[in-house]
């Protein structure tokens, strides 16, 4: 959401139509399905275990053509472990269970109202488009967020921006959009009463735990099979809308978590020098971009991309009101959302959301100069990603294509560690070191603080006091992998 006002474009992921799909062409490409995590012969409990195909993975990105960036890669080519499963059993009453590794079931919450169609992910949801499953599949979970789980289940081809270079969105047709299976915490099946959404499962677990915030969150790139019960095994759910796109979805769904592993470890914190070249923060003056770093516990420490653009403000973004402050709203392959807010659970009161976002840079400018939407850029709000090297004059330039590739090369949408496979909502407030949360320094990392408060919009001409966005040096975001329930 667009922190001043209410918007009609956003990018979160709760950004999408209700209209009824339109018909999607019929994609054979090379992503097409690949045998899941434990094809069980029955729907019943079954041991979890790890299909030794899983050990490498090449990102979650789907861009065709599009290449790893070499400062990320051993992020992207982790060795995958696998923790647990969720399954749903989308019927009223059906149960969401949280399925271990030896096949103990716990029941986590209730389908209240059950999905009988998908949907189109509009232009909005433009990040929808780029990710796909970490074990090669189409169907997977596309957004993790406290208060919406968003998964793609259709088309299997892989995005290629490259083909809409000059593309007028007002009159071109795209070859095809995102199908959307979407899943709500509690409240919202009163907040929608009347207007219930066929594309969404409505569930009774509160919003900000359970599989939207507690040790059962699960990672963006989950694959999502379905139980086909005529081959009686689990399927990637991409195979179900082969024969029919506008099929309703299937009655059991499976999401299986990973735990990507780096050189025998899995990071544990990303950190963000908060600001970019010709920047003045905290009276020093930066000749060069920041960096991002991602961590480990035995103290190692590489640089995988640039800031372009500091966070100096909050905005109120959705979701947000679910989330303790310090909690990570959302992650998805266009958006890692924090809140800053104190306030949690559902609210009609957008004046008690808060928090900033992290943003990749081509990602940023697609939205802005093709699709003509709000931009990002010189917004205080935004933390914007480039890749390391990057010249953030490239942010002025409306080009998105310049000499035959992104602007930003390689790109960073759904790029591990910040776009997808690390992050998950999980928060404890009285267990941070087993919380995914952030901590800010003003001082170059010297000290660091907990997330102060901030409801509604502040930037810089607002915002005075010292612990004010824009006196941020760093931003660190640790990391946890819990495996439930």
């Amino acid at each position: 959401m667009v922190p001043t006002r209410r918007a009609a474009r956003s990018d979160t992921p709760h950004a999408t139509t209700d209209r009824r799909r339109r018909g999607a062409r019929l994609w054979w490409t090379s992503v097409a399905a690949m045998a899941l995590l434990v094809p069980a012969t029955a729907a019943s409990a079954s041991p979890l275990t790890p299909d030794p195909s899983l050990r490498t993975s090449s990102g979650i990105t789907n861009m065709a053509g599009a290449q790893i960036p070499p400062h990320a890669m051993p992020e992207n080519k982790p060795r995958l472990v696998a923790q647990f499963q969720v399954e749903i059993d989308n019927v009223t009453g059906g149960a969401i269970e949280h399925v271990a590794l030896d096949g103990k079931r716990t029941v986590l919450g209730h389908v209240q109202r059950p999905a009988t169609a998908t949907v189109e992910a509009n232009d909005g949801f433009w990040a929808s488009k780029y990710s796909r499953a970490v074990d090669g599949t189409a169907g997977h979970l596309l957004a993790t967020s406290v208060y919406v789980l968003r998964s793609k289940v259709w088309p299997e081809e892989s995005y290629d921006p490259l083909r809409y270079e000059n593309f007028d969105p007002a009159t071109g047709q795209r070859d095809w959009t995102t199908s959307l299976l979407n899943i709500r915490p509690d409240r919202y099946i009163d907040a929608d009463h009347g207007n219930w959404l066929a594309d969404t499962i409505y569930t009774d677990i509160r919003g900000g735990s359970g599989i939207f915030g507690g040790k059962s969150s699960l990672p963006t790139g989950s694959p999502l099979s379905y139980f086909d019960e005529a081959r009686q095994s689990w399927l990637p759910i991409a195979e179900h809308f082969r024969r029919d796109p506008n099929a309703a979805p299937p009655r059991r769904l499976r999401f299986t978590a990973y735990r990507p592993v780096v050189r025998n470890s899995s990071p544990t914190s990303i950190e963000f020098e908060n600001w970019a070249a010709g920047d003045t923060v905290a009276g020093k003056t930066h000749k060069e971009n920041g960096g991002i770093y991602v961590g480990y516990a035995q103290g190692e420490k590489r640089r995988v991309a640039d800031v372009v653009q500091r966070v100096q403000g909050t905005g109120r973004f959705g979701g947000t009101e679910f989330a303790h402050i310090g909690q990570m709203d959302t992650n998805h392959p266009g958006a890692m959302t924090f809140s800053t807010s104190p306030y949690v659970g559902f609210s009609w009161d957008e004046n008690v959301r808060g928090g900033f976002q992290i943003v990749p840079a081509n990602h940023v400018k697609f939205l802005s100069n093709d699709l003509g939407q709000n931009s990002f850029i010189d917004r205080p709000q935004w933390l914007i990603v480039g890749p390391v090297g990057s010249d953030r004059q490239r942010l002025r330039d409306d080009r998105y294509i310049i000499d035959g590739a992104p602007s930003f090369s390689p790109g960073w949408e759904a790029i591990a560690p910040v776009f997808g496979m690390y992050a998950r909502t999980t928060f404890d407030p009285a267990n941070l070191d087993k919380s995914t949360h952030f901590e800010v320094s003003y001082d170059y990392g010297k000290t660091w603080q907990l997330s102060p408060e901030f409801t509604g919009v502040h930037d810089p001409s607002t915002c005075q006091a010292a612990n004010c966005p824009q006196n941020w040096t760093n931003i660190r975001v640790h990391l946890v992998y819990p495996d439930g329930p």
